[in-house]
């Protein structure tokens, strides 16, 4: 299968290697998201809910869950 040509007027769409850098830059950027998703894993790992969609939703629901991942961004923080 052949390339498209590019319009012209119209910006090239962005290589995959591309995507995977800038969203490499953006979680390195961006701690609390690894914090997010890393708690959220190891809570699926401990508990093995049966609804993982409903695990999902109370857990990124939580009122403070925003707290807990404030006190760990300090916390890392203090040992940097």
């Amino acid at each position: 299968m052949a390339a498209r040509p590019q319009q012209p007027g119209r910006p090239a769409p962005p290589r995959q290697a591309d995507c995977r850098l800038a969203s490499e830059r953006y979680l390195r950027a961006q701690p609390a998201v690894r914090l997010l998703l890393g708690g959220f894993l190891r809570e699926v790992m401990l508990k093995r809910p049966e609804n993982i969609l409903e695990f999902a939703a109370e857990y990124f629901t939580d009122p403070e869950l925003p707290g807990k991942i404030q006190k760990q961004l300090e916390k890392r923080d203090q040992m940097d």
